[in-house]
């Protein structure tokens, strides 16, 4: 029965992406994203196959630097054009740069394909990079403007996913072109003359830019013309600096900085030393076809994974983790011998970086604030692809300078070890350094000692969960108006059994809750906003009152509770509403009311005429990602939650008469009681 009652009070929530798919430019956006990186990454190979060609009667160094070459000249852009291409997004119209960009990026692709010249390509390979250091930026910010801020973290999932999930499909297009050319190339051609299929591959890239730029042009009336016009008086230097300065001072952006950072130059050093690295195992060319393809597949799994992996855990904690699985994975590779094994331990460093890609790209996006997003958004994409393609590059020279070594291992066996896999050696040392710089600064150091310690204090000062012998209901949501007369239905049904009952409710009218009202009320008639880590603290600060002088004095004495909003409802103004992170306010309201939770919850997602007394001082309230915050609440804990409808009804439904009944008969012998007896009403 009350399953049923769940599912007819439940509102029904509708499929994020199917959300997202509705909406006409974001769905166009989407197609254009994956239909151009599947080009990009065929361009990529191209380029490398045909500085291959042009050399192959050279020796393999040779061959090898013209490679490298590439590399460095789709590098090099980033160190001189990176810091004016950092505010560009926020300064001009996104929509004109992202066209005019990726028009002569085209262009440029065809040249290379008509010329098929190394010079040339070097030189229209910079201006490539250079002109994709101003459209990239400004199509993420692009997409921030046209997605919904409560889908924002699906939109990036699937982007990114776009992004990298072409790479497999653009490796297996390119060796199968390949394969065609030399099947009909007759005697002429050699394992390196691929001619025809680099300049097919080249046009290709060359309609994906086109078609980008046209898809921007013709739905320009549904993109955002520019940013906020305040930002459009202050000069490039100013809005640069106030990017940079953000990474450097925020802990958390420096964080995830660092860590996906790290994460990409294990990754980068896997595909750099890869070619090297599979002719060690004689795999070959195709060998080496393979491993590129599996590492950015991996990738794109992980991208689509790593939210839901470890939920018990804080985001930037997993993140963490997430890199420290990729230097695992590198150190094992650097010491197998065989393709398949390493081909499945390169699947997991791809699978392990795109969990820490997408769930630091996440944080990033909702941590950092519109005006300064466009710069943030360039300077991290920026260093992500200064890092990755330096590692690609340096990582032969690494592999080289190293050389191969062998220690003897008994008489007749010696244990050997490769260049490339000494580098692979290298770069999970690395990985795993960035791992222990982002999970110490998510979970400092000594922090489970000292909740340990500070819990047992809280236990020896203060009756626990297990001690008590009261009855805790509370009730949450959205409307204080509708959970105020939820609680007073709750609070009669007791009484009607005949047990002594307190009602409380939160904010509190306590002295310390008066003061924080008061507090966030002047806050909000000064137009002075509040950070919501502040607003979460003080929320905690007023329960931790609320339950060492009310809630537990009750329960101590044996008293049913009945508390109009209580924990759910922080969660889901501070953290669904405002963006902080639910897990540290879970976190902090365990240690201040020493882990103490209700024996049952009445969530309440419906939104009436109690928004304003709800959300006071906090303007930015999402109220539709509060109700969502509510709901999966409610949802990760059926035991303890029962969800009902914001028209509050005459009498408590059965479901939740039952309910309260079941927890009444088993602690009948310890609830305090008025000399009358009854039972609750059928």
């Amino acid at each position: 029965m009350s399953e049923d009652l769940a599912r007819a009070s439940r509102p029904r929530r509708e499929n994020a992406l199917l959300t997202l798919a509705r909406i006409p430019i974001v769905r166009r956006m989407w197609a254009v994203i994956t239909f151009s990186s599947l080009g990009d990454w065929l361009g990529l190979l191209a380029n490398t196959a045909l500085a291959q060609q042009l050399t192959h009667q050279q020796s393999v160094a040779t061959q090898g630097a013209a490679i490298s070459g590439v590399i460095l000249v789709r590098l090099s852009p980033d160190l001189f054009f990176g810091p004016i291409a950092a505010a560009m997004a926020d300064k001009f119209d996104r929509r004109k740069i992202v066209i005019i960009g990726d028009t002569i990026a085209g262009l440029l692709y065809a040249s290379i394909a008509i010329a098929f010249n190394l010079v040339w390509l070097y030189v229209a390979q910079f201006v490539i990079e250079a002109v994709g250091l101003f459209t990239q930026p400004a199509k993420q910010v692009i997409q921030t403007t046209i997605v919904p801020k409560k889908l924002l973290a699906t939109a990036n999932q699937i982007s990114l996913f776009s992004v990298y999930g072409t790479v497999p499909i653009a490796s297996g297009l390119f060796a199968l072109l390949s394969a065609v050319d030399r099947l009909f190339g007759g005697k002429r051609h050699t394992d390196t003359d691929v001619r025809t299929a680099i300049v097919i591959a080249l046009l290709f890239n060359t309609v994906s830019f086109l078609v980008s730029a046209a898809t921007v042009f013709f739905s320009r009336h549904l993109i955002p013309v520019a940013p906020a016009g305040r930002e459009q008086s202050k000069g490039i230097i100013r809005l640069l600096r106030e990017g940079v300065v953000f990474v450097r001072r925020d802990p958390l952006i420096r964080k995830l900085y660092v860590g996906i950072i790290g994460a990409f130059a294990a990754g980068g050093l896997t595909v750099g030393v890869a070619q090297l690295w599979v002719n060690t195992l004689s795999a070959g060319a195709a060998g080496y076809s393979i491993m590129f393809g599996t590492v950015f597949t991996g990738l794109a799994i992980g991208m689509l994974i790593g939210p839901k992996v470890l939920p018990a855990y804080t985001r930037s904690r997993v993140f963490g983790l997430a890199v420290g699985g990729a230097g695992i994975s590198l150190l094992t590779m650097s010491v197998i011998r065989d393709f398949i094994l390493a081909d499945i331990l390169a699947s997991s460093v791809g699978l392990f970086a795109g969990m820490a890609w997408i769930i630091g790209y996440t944080l990033i996006g909702q941590e950092v604030e519109d005006r300064l997003r466009g710069r943030i958004f360039a300077f991290v994409l920026s260093s992500v692809r200064i890092v990755l393609l330096l590692s690609i590059a340096v990582g032969p020279v690494i592999a080289g300078w190293i050389g191969s070594h062998s220690i003897p291992v008994g008489e007749d066996a010696r244990l050997r070890f490769s260049g490339p896999g000494l580098t692979l050696l290298v770069g999970g040392f690395v990985a795993l350094g960035v791992s222990y710089y982002a999970t110490s600064r998510s979970t400092p150091s000594g922090t489970r000692l000292r909740d340990l310690a500070r819990r047992r204090l809280l236990e020896r000062g203060v009756p626990g969960p297990q001690e008590r012998t009261g009855l805790f209901v509370t009730v949450d949501g959205v409307d204080p108006a509708a959970t105020a007369r939820w609680a007073a239905l709750v609070t009669d049904a007791l009484r009607a059994r005949r047990l002594v009952v307190t009602e409380t409710c939160e904010p509190t009218d306590s002295a310390v809750g008066r003061r924080i009202d008061e507090l966030l009320r002047a806050l909000a008639v000064a137009d002075d906003a509040v950070e919501p880590q502040t607003a979460a603290l003080l929320s905690a600060a007023d329960r931790a009152e609320h339950v060492a002088n009310v809630i537990r004095p009750a329960l101590v004495r044996r008293e049913a509770i009945v508390c109009d909003r209580f924990l759910l409802t922080s969660l889901a103004v501070h953290g669904g509403g405002r963006g902080a992170d639910m897990d540290r306010i879970r976190q902090v309201n365990a240690w201040s009311t020493g882990d103490l939770l209700p024996d049952v919850t009445l969530v309440v997602p419906g939104m009436g005429g109690g928004k304003d007394a709800l959300v006071h001082g906090f303007d930015a309230v999402d109220l539709d990602a509060v109700r969502e915050a509510l709901l999966d609440a409610a949802n990760a804990d059926p035991d303890r939650c029962i969800t009902v409808p914001g028209d509050v009804p005459a009498a408590l439904p059965g479901a939740v008469l039952e309910r309260l009944q079941r927890l009444i008969d088993a602690r009948a012998s310890v609830l305090a009681r008025a000399p009358e007896q009854s039972r609750l009403p059928q």
